[in-house]
């Protein structure tokens, strides 16, 4: 069975659920809410003339708090959420700026590189390392490496420590038969990730140059930068230097490469850290490193331009049912952004099954026998070597053709009023804003109609869940405790005796200690407002999504910032805000953050201007 891209508009009108006042929180979800349909004509969306019937306290209501704008330390309060102040500067992913006509002082302090970063570092070097390599011939394992660093002297450990990524770089080569020439040819970078062993995530950042752009070999060549970080503009600028220099001059490209490894990664601060590097032809390269992580990428209008929001929401609920997924494409960048931008959907919850977000071609037929849930973006070719027959949980999603292929499940795996309204949100940034607004202002949007589903499901989280202490630091980051699916019984059948509930209450306990927090899941379903959520909890909180969520919630809080902040914005609202209608509140929300940044001047990052003032103190 296959879903079509052009199936995404259902139905002629639209119907949403709108809160009553009645606050009897055991109706269902068809009885508590009552009906406020959106109607479509010409693919416009129109509210009808009975909702201009409200009572004069609904009307002023609605237009107070709908159009709230709090000015706050550090961003803006935006209808009750707040949005950090970088989504309000200049949406440029680098800044350039020339300085040659710049005082000599300057200069020579810039050249210098010896102005100290007090910032504080996640990473002493921007990235791991960085290459360039070709090929000597059209078949796999046939790789030849043009520079690379950090230098080594020892020739077989460079080869050594670039051998599992290059694959990486000619996906499409296969050690069965020779490719003759037909590469790929999409120039823009792609992303590949590689889980190490101790659960961290790689990523791989590559920009081809293809035999007409470049004058040294007949085959493509690849420029790659190997991070631990998951920061797509700023590698992204950074390749757009080293490809420039490449093509002009090779040894101005290394000593480029040199020069932007040597640079540390700092943390991102209220003060705005920023990544500085000095560029061949006298330019400064100046990069905020945002404290936003939806900043850091533009994954999702990718996604949206390749799926409907129906499709869309059908991997997002396979995901949460640990579904195994297959994406395709002829474009490595197209189909690596709709991979990771799967993966971040999720969001607070993390992907802990297997993820390769491009998956070379010789590897893919080894790894489709995996009884486990995985994510793996293949190249369009590699359909062939997938069988006809597909098993139940596995989906095909071809990019090129909008489709989604397998055994479709006609039912939907989230609550009605949840999923309705995610699917208009979406309906509304294809129609009305995908092509208008900056990508940065759809990945937030994006980012907080999904981001709405989990708020309101787990908003009551915090009454019942504890945090004991938390567990040593030495922990592995990704996994859930070790022991938490072994049993621990004895081995010696007791008799039924006290000394028996003694024993299974010191288990229970050991169990609590050993995992580090206490989640009272029985009282968290007995107190949802709908029988459609406590349906859906009943499920999902027993899956390793939300098993694995609760581990690294209660070790690592700083990691959910974003999620905590929207839980207690929604923990503050009162029956007056849940009468609004949430597409509405969306809408609004949106559109008053794109008058704000519309509102930006068009002048240099003022984090950048700050820089440079200090260079004259």
């Amino acid at each position: 069975m296959k879903s079509n891209h052009s199936n995404r508009h259902v139905n002629a009108s639209y119907s949403f659920d709108l809160p009553s006042n009645n606050n009897n929180s055991k109706q269902d979800d068809s009885i508590s809410c009552s009906s406020l349909n959106i109607d479509t004509t010409s693919h416009l969306y129109y509210l009808p003339s009975h909702i201009n019937k409200l009572s004069n306290h609904g009307q002023t209501l609605n237009k107070r708090l709908l159009n709230s704008i709090v000015n706050y330390k550090n961003g803006l309060i935006i209808n009750g959420s707040l949005f950090d102040e970088q989504l309000f500067q200049p949406t440029r992913s680098s800044y350039i700026t020339d300085y040659a006509n710049t005082p000599q002082d300057c200069n020579r302090f810039l050249e210098g590189h010896n102005r100290i970063s007090t910032c504080s570092q996640l990473d002493a070097h921007l990235y791991k390392l960085s290459f360039i390599i070709t090929l000597s011939d059209w078949y796999i394992d046939k790789e030849l490496l043009l520079g690379y660093y950090p230098h080594e002297d020892d020739e077989m450990k460079i080869l050594e420590e670039i051998s599992p990524y290059k694959h990486f770089c000619f996906p499409e080569l296969n050690p069965k038969q020779r490719n003759g020439g037909q590469m790929l040819n999409d120039q823009s970078t792609y992303i590949f990730t590689r889980t190490l062993s101790d659960g961290h995530m790689e990523y791989g950042y590559c920009r081809r140059l293809t035999k007409d752009s470049n004058r040294i070999t007949k085959f493509p060549i690849v420029i790659c930068i190997v991070s631990s970080h998951s920061y797509f503009k700023l590698y992204d600028a950074i390749l757009n230097e080293l490809v420039k220099a490449y093509m002009s001059n090779e040894l101005e490209c290394n000593l480029l490469m040199q020069s932007f490894h040597s640079k540390p990664l700092p943390i991102p601060t209220v003060n705005s850290s920023g990544v500085t590097c000095i560029l061949n032809d006298r330019r400064i390269f100046f990069y905020v490193c945002p404290r936003d992580d939806r900043l850091n990428h533009d994954y999702y209008s990718t996604l949206l331009s390749c799926l409907s929001p129906y499709q869309i929401i059908y991997l997002f609920e396979a995901m949460l049912r640990s579904k195994r997924i297959l994406l395709f494409s002829h474009s490595p960048s197209k189909l690596t952004k709709c991979c990771l931008a799967l993966s971040l959907l999720i969001y607070p919850f993390i992907w802990p099954y297997s993820f390769v977000s491009l998956m070379p071609s010789s590897w893919i037929s080894d790894l489709l026998d995996s009884p486990c849930p995985f994510i793996y973006g293949c190249l369009y070719e590699t359909k062939d070597q997938i069988p006809k027959t597909l098993d139940n949980d596995l989906l095909l999603v071809d990019l090129e053709l909008g489709e989604i292929d397998g055994n479709i499940d006609a039912t939907h795996f989230l609550p009605f009023n949840l999923r309705q309204t995610l699917e208009f949100s979406l309906d509304y940034l294809i129609r009305f804003r995908l092509m208008k607004s900056n990508l940065t202002l759809i990945n937030i949007a994006v980012s907080e109609a999904f981001l709405y589903v989990f708020i309101e499901l787990l908003h009551r989280l915090p009454d019942f869940f504890k945090r004991d202490n938390p567990l040593p630091k030495n922990d592995s980051h990704f996994s859930i405790c070790t022991n938490y699916f072994q049993r621990h019984d004895s081995g010696i059948e007791l008799e039924p005796i006290d000394l028996q509930q003694i024993t299974q209450n010191e288990h229970e306990q050991q169990e609590k200690n050993r995992l580090g927090y206490e989640f009272n899941s029985d009282e968290f379903l007995r107190i949802q407002p709908m029988s459609s959520y406590a349906l859906f909890l009943k499920e999902f909180i027993h899956g390793m999504l939300f098993l694995k969520f609760l581990d690294d919630y209660q070790r690592k809080e700083d990691l959910f910032s974003l999620f905590t902040q929207r839980l207690n914005e929604r923990r503050q609202m009162t029956i007056d805000d849940l009468s609004i209608n949430q597409l509405v509140r969306f809408r609004q929300t949106f559109d008053l953050l794109e008058k704000q940044v519309k509102l930006t001047p068009k002048q240099t990052n003022p984090s950048f201007s700050k820089f440079l003032k200090k260079i004259f103190e």
